[in-house]
């Protein structure tokens, strides 16, 4: 269904467990596993040169990344950090940590901090951005007067939308460029420049590349982020064979819009007080209406994935499963209530902690345009979404989309920005996203060309 209009909440057909089983092979069976240690005994090492990774940006992955690579690595991977405040960094003399799950903790060593790339860039073998999908351009182009891809890699700790094509566009066809699908652990800052926490673990997350090998990956990438301090390591790495798990991910892209859309969904330009206040926590006790939204959100993301395999062909395609399914597979030990998709989604214990991104007022609260809740998933995802669809559409493949162009339309006038214009992606800031073009050929949302 692609209308706004949805039956009132209608429990979600139970999901039996070979359906589960089946999903999570297909997945496995698209992706090229790369085999690692079993316990924290680390991958034997022969005589491997010292390399150079240089981390931006300093939230919460960037606090972890800064202290998990000096031991990871025993100290053959050196770490610098570009950051625009790095006095907040040397107050720990350099040496942030992180505790685990367990208690331990593990301290790393920065072996320069500055705001200056031209400090830091030239020598890198590696630069990973850790900050928001939306400042991803901003920091690429920051970067390239000082990045030589022929000795640099470049990659995003967290990728959504069509990074990749940005990445390219910017740094030039033989960019060598990795991206994660998703953060390898539950993390949180603690103290900013000092410590940080992983909440928990992951067993594996997905890498997508571009003119990177197998082996890189293996031996340069996985080390960086494993936490074998906690008895096993992990999280090892699986290589898909192209971006569409990223670019048709059913995560923050299409779970924060009708979650804050269902928070505010009666926010007319005053502010919220009283009753009509917002739950102070992004996802507990998730209305049904917004789960009703969600859900119809997917339907247009699993339609738009196989609209683009028929035309494609693209075997990432195969790797992206329903919502339901993804979040049983992931956390079906957290969720508490599988009814339906709101209940899935509100009684996750891994989504308890969030709070409303809201702006509070003496008249009550108002949304707040500027979190990455809003922009992130909008610009950077349902609008790639609907670039993508629209593309479709010019090879005679219509999609449904009502409701990817409901909430855009929904959240840019809170931002104040314009994508869509009578229903098309023609608006005067979409020059600001990075979207697939009509004149680009369909397949590059999967992957580039080989350079």
């Amino acid at each position: 269904s692609s209308t706004f209009a949805r039956p009132s909440a209608q429990p979600l057909p139970n999901l039996q467990r070979h359906r589960c089983t089946n999903a999570m092979r297909r997945v496995k069976n698209v992706s090229a596993h790369i085999t690692a240690a079993p316990t924290a005994a680390k991958p034997k090492q022969h005589s491997q040169p010292e390399l150079v990774i240089t981390l931006i940006g300093g939230g919460n992955s960037g606090h972890v990344c800064a202290a998990l690579i000096e031991g990871n690595t025993n100290g053959r991977v050196k770490t610098q950090l570009l950051t625009n405040n790095p006095a907040l960094w040397r107050k720990s003399g350099g040496r942030p940590r992180v505790t685990f799950p367990n208690g331990d903790v593990q301290v790393g060593k920065l072996h320069r901090v500055s705001h200056d790339p031209a400090e830091l860039i030239p020598q890198s073998d590696i630069v990973l951005w850790t900050g928001p999908v939306t400042s991803t351009r901003e920091v690429f182009e920051n970067i390239v007067p000082y990045l030589d891809t022929r000795k640099t890699a470049v990659g995003t700790i967290f990728s959504q939308g069509l990074q990749h094509l940005l990445a390219v566009r910017i740094f030039g066809p033989k960019v060598r460029f990795f991206a994660l699908r998703n953060i390898p652990w539950l993390c949180k800052l603690v103290k900013k420049g000092e410590e940080s926490v992983i909440v928990g673990p992951k067993t594996s997350i997905d890498v997508m590349a571009l003119n990177l090998s197998p082996e890189f990956i293996k031996k340069e990438l996985e080390p960086l982020f494993v936490v074998q301090q906690t008895g096993t390591w992990e999280p090892v790495m699986n290589l898909l064979p192209d971006f569409c798990p990223v670019v048709f991910n059913p995560a923050n892209q299409i779970i924060h819009p009708a979650v804050y859309w269902g928070l505010f969904r009666n926010y007319t330009g005053k502010p919220l007080g009283g009753p009509a206040e917002p739950n102070e926590w992004l996802y507990r006790d998730m209305p049904e209406v917004s789960g009703q939204v969600l859900a119809v959100l997917d339907e247009e993301l699993q339609a738009l994935k196989d609209a683009y395999y028929q035309a494609t062909g693209a075997a990432g395609c195969k790797a992206v499963i329903p919502l339901a399914d993804r979040l049983r597979l992931q956390y079906g030990d957290q969720i508490s209530d599988f009814s339906t998709m709101a209940k899935m989604v509100g009684t996750n214990k891994a989504y308890s902690l969030a709070k409303t991104p809201l702006l509070r007022t003496p008249e009550g609260v108002a949304p707040d345009p500027n979190h990455r809740v809003v922009t992130d998933d909008i610009g950077w995802g349902l609008c790639t979404l609907v670039s993508i669809a629209e593309r479709l559409e010019m090879e005679g493949v219509p999609t449904p989309t009502s409701m990817m162009r409901m909430l855009i339309e929904w959240h840019q006038k809170l931002m104040g920005k314009e994508f869509l214009v009578n229903g098309r992606l023609c608006g005067c800031d979409c020059t600001e996203l990075v979207l697939l073009r009509p004149e680009e050929p369909l397949e590059l949302v999967a992957k580039p060309p080989p350079a």
